[in-house]
C-alpha cells in the first residue's frame, strides 16, 4: 500500500541561500492547493532534496490533479515507505512490482532494478543492491525477465536516511518556480487567447498574477465580462486565486471617439490602460505589467507601437509571449485549458471603436499633442474608483464579489 507521494524538485535545488523561502513557498502552495480541491489538510516532510506528501490512508490518485496544477514541481511518484532492513526492503520492492504489473494488466514482464543510494552508511552499494533485488524479484514472481533496456517495469529503490522508498511510476511536473516566489504583477486580462497565456507563463515563474479587464458596457456584453471571469477562473487552477479588477473604461474610448484623431485611438487608448493598470498594481503591491502583446500581430504590437506605449509607464511592462508563434501560444492556450473560452464570440473594448485605419507607427509626441484633448487626471481617477475587484478560485468555490479590502501577501 502506499504510503508517500514523493515529491521532487528543480531549479529551487541551485536557489543557494535562498532555497528555504523557495521550498517554502512551494510546501504552502501544495498545502493550500489541496486544502481547496480535497478539503483536505495535508502534512508534507521536508528531507534532503525531495518532499513527500503523507497519504493518510488516502488513494494517490486522489492528489494527482492537484499536483499537476503546482509550479515549481518537476515530477513525482507514489512510493511504498519502509525501513532499511534488507529483509523489509525486498518484501517491500516484491509487493511494489507485483502491483505495479497488475496495474498493467501483466501475468510477467521484464523488468529492471535502478538503486539510488543517498545514505552512504548503508552497507550496500548500489551495483550489488540492485542484484540482490532483481534476484529477489525472479525467485517469487514466475516467468520474471530481467532486461537493462527493454524493460516494461523500472523497479526503483531510493535508499535515505530516513527510509527507503520504492515506486515504479514518475509523473511529469509543470516545473517553474512557486507562484509567489518572483514577487506580484498584473496581466491584463483581454479575453483574447494570449493574455491568458501571458498570465500563465508569468505564473510560472513565480509570479502572483492579478489580472485587470477593461469593458465597455453597452458596447460590450455582460457576457464578455463573464467570459473574461472564466478564462480567470482556469487560470486560477494553477495560482488557487486570481482577483479580477473590473474597469470601466466606457467613458474613456466614448472620449477618445469624440475627441481624438480617428488612427490615434489604439495608442491612446493603450496608453491610458497602462497608466490605470500602474495605478491599481500600485495599491495591490504590484512591481510590473504583462500582457499578451506579440510583435507585429497587431497594429499595436508593432515596435513603434510598443515604444509609444512603454513611454507612460513607469514600472516594467513584460510580454512573455513576445517572440512565439501565433501557433505556438495557440499549443499552450489548449493544455492549460483557456482557449475553447478565449475563442468565444463575444466583444471587448479593443473590438469597440476601432478605426478603418489604425496607426501602426505612432510617435510619441504626436500621441502627446492628442490626449491633450482629454483630462486624463479626471478619467483616470474615476475609472479606478469605479473598479470591481472579485475573486475567483480554480474549483468550485464560489466567486467573491466587490471586495473592498482584500491583503495583498499571501499567508507563508
Amino acid at each position: 500500500m502506499y504510503n508517500h507521494i514523493m515529491i521532487r524538485y528543480g531549479e529551487i535545488a541551485l536557489k543557494g541561500k535562498n532555497q528555504k523561502d523557495f521550498l517554502n513557498r512551494l510546501v504552502h502552495n501544495i498545502k493550500e492547493q489541496i486544502k481547496t480541491d480535497l478539503d483536505f489538510n495535508p502534512v508534507i516532510e521536508k528531507e534532503m532534496g525531495r518532499l513527500y506528501l503523507l497519504l493518510d490512508g488516502r488513494a494517490p490518485e486522489d492528489f494527482y490533479d492537484s499536483l499537476n496544477h503546482i509550479f515549481g514541481i518537476t515530477s513525482y511518484s507514489p512510493a511504498r515507505k519502509t525501513g532499511l532492513e534488507l529483509e523489509d526492503i525486498k518484501a517491500t520492492a516484491l509487493e511494489e512490482l507485483r502491483g505495479a504489473m497488475q496495474s498493467m494488466g501483466l501475468d510477467t514482464c521484464k523488468f529492471r532494478v535502478t538503486v539510488k543510494r543517498a545514505e552512504k552508511k548503508f552497507p550496500i552499494k548500489s551495483p550489488e543492491m540492485q542484484q540482490i533485488i532483481a534476484a529477489h524479484m525472479l525467485k517469487n514472481i514466475p516467468g520474471l525477465k530481467a532486461d537493462l533496456h527493454n524493460y516494461d517495469v523500472d523497479l526503483l529503490l531510493e535508499i535515505r536516511p530516513e527510509g527507503t522508498y520504492i515506486y515504479t511510476r514518475s509523473f511529469e511536473g509543470l516545473r517553474g518556480l512557486p507562484v509567489g516566489s518572483s514577487g506580484r504583477g498584473v496581466v491584463l486580462l483581454s479575453g483574447g487567447i494570449d493574455s491568458p497565456v501571458a498570465g500563465w507563463l508569468a505564473m510560472k515563474r513565480g509570479v502572483t498574477v492579478e489580472a485587470v479587464h477593461f469593458h465597455s458596457y453597452p458596447y460590450t456584453s455582460e457576457q464578455a465580462k463573464e467570459k473574461v471571469l472564466e478564462l480567470a477562473k482556469r487560470m486560477a487552477k494553477y495560482s488557487n486565486r486570481v482577483v479580477v479588477h473590473m474597469v470601466p473604461f466606457t467613458k474613456i474610448q466614448e472620449e477618445i471617439a469624440h475627441y481624438c484623431h480617428d488612427n490615434m485611438r489604439i495608442p491612446i487608448m493603450r496608453r491610458i490602460m497602462v497608466r490605470i493598470a500602474e495605478e491599481i498594481a500600485r495599491q495591490r503591491d504590484c512591481l510590473a505589467i504583462f500582457t499578451g502583446d506579440n510583435l507585429g500581430q497587431v497594429a499595436s504590437q508593432t515596435m513603434e507601437s510598443i515604444y509609444a506605449i512603454n513611454d507612460v509607464a513607469t514600472m516594467p511592462i513584460l510580454r512573455p509571449c513576445i517572440t512565439r508563434e501565433k501557433e505556438e501560444i495557440i499549443q499552450i492556450a489548449q493544455k492549460i485549458d483557456t482557449y475553447e473560452t478565449s475563442i468565444l464570440p463575444y466583444e471587448d473594448c479593443c473590438t469597440v471603436f476601432v478605426p478603418k485605419e489604425p496607426k501602426t507607427r505612432p510617435k510619441v509626441d504626436a500621441c502627446e499633442k492628442e490626449e491633450e484633448k482629454l483630462d486624463l487626471p479626471a478619467l483616470i481617477a474615476a475609472a479606478v474608483e469605479n473598479t470591481e475587484r472579485i475573486i475567483v478560485y480554480g474549483k468550485d468555490k464560489p466567486e467573491r464579489r466587490n471586495i473592498a479590502e482584500e491583503p495583498t501577501v499571501d499567508a507563508e
